[in-house]
């Protein structure tokens, strides 16, 4: 039998401050077009196979 899943934990303190930090840092960074492409390639390949025929 599975264990159960555990809640997430409420970050507090300097953990919610560093991790606000790093969303604002990064909120403006884009992905770049050959890894934008690799994804979309994996994903097609991923739709193909679990395509029901």
């Amino acid at each position: 039998m599975a264990k159960p899943i555990k809640n997430t934990p409420v970050l507090k303190g300097k953990e919610a401050v560093n991790f606000y930090k790093t969303i604002d840092l990064n909120k403006d960074r884009k992905v770049s077009v050959t890894s934008l492409a690799a994804i979309q390639s994996d994903a097609s390949k991923l739709k193909e196979l679990l395509k029901v025929n």
